[in-house]
């Protein structure tokens, strides 16, 4: 079953809306449509979306703004969304100053709707890992304490340090950066091992046997047929 991932859209041309959304819920995307700018703001604050569009030269639409902030407020989410700049305006100092303010890719009106299709692969395709994470050196979650600089665990309140298998760690701390999100083991080993041919599925559900040998059973959750999640409660 694959993850459902969330992109912004602030735009109001309605043509170019309904090939995006189209596109984007063929390739399983939820689509959320913004009225303006402060509410693209809000969307973004409120989804954690991996993808964000938005017009840049629209009295209702301030793209520039929008990718600045988006580049300054590091508070908005751990994740780091795509950003794709979005207009009908040729002039070059517009396409300047999306770069200039952190976008990915620069889009075109009339939307040429193969060559966006390609680059959604490129962004978020099976060979590329979706989920791009902002680097951090520690990270807590429930009773646990993840100390990334050093990829050492560690069980609170005590701070006691857990032995932990470096692929036992990468998967726990993946799956808690995610908490209540379910993926499968096909997401997992491709996020952890990458493309090694030399390991299998089976070695995803040993090392969540081992972390559940270490931390209990209130973890890691297995949903029948789909895959696992890290829960974030007791």
């Amino acid at each position: 079953m694959q993850q459902r991932k969330t992109a912004v859209i602030a735009d109001d041309d309605k043509e170019t809306l309904r090939d995006l959304v189209k596109i984007l819920e063929s390739e399983n995307f939820n689509v959320a449509l913004a009225l303006d700018t402060q509410h693209a703001i809000q969307l973004i604050n409120r989804h954690q979306p991996l993808l964000v569009i938005s017009e840049i030269a629209n009295k209702n639409y301030d793209g520039i703004s929008l990718f600045n902030y988006l580049k300054k407020e590091a508070s908005i989410s751990e994740l780091e969304p795509k950003i794709i700049a979005l207009t009908s305006n040729n002039e070059e100092q517009n396409e300047i100053l999306s770069y200039e303010s952190g976008i990915d890719f620069f889009l075109r009106k009339p939307l040429r709707k193969n060559a966006f299709k390609k680059r959604l692969l490129k962004f978020f395709g099976a060979e590329e890992n979706i989920f791009h994470l902002k680097p951090l050196d520690e990270y807590a979650i429930r009773d646990l304490y993840f100390d990334m600089k050093k990829r050492l665990l560690f069980k609170l309140p005590a701070k006691e340090l857990l032995q932990i298998q470096s692929k036992s760690y990468e998967i726990l701390l993946f799956l808690a950066r995610f908490p209540n999100q379910v993926f499968s083991r096909e997401q997992l080993m491709h996020v952890i091992w990458g493309s090694s041919s030399k390991v299998t599925l089976r070695s995803v559900d040993i090392h969540i046997l081992k972390i559940r040998q270490l931390l209990g059973e209130g973890y890691i959750k297995t949903i029948k047929g789909v895959g696992y999640l890290f829960c974030d409660k007791k």
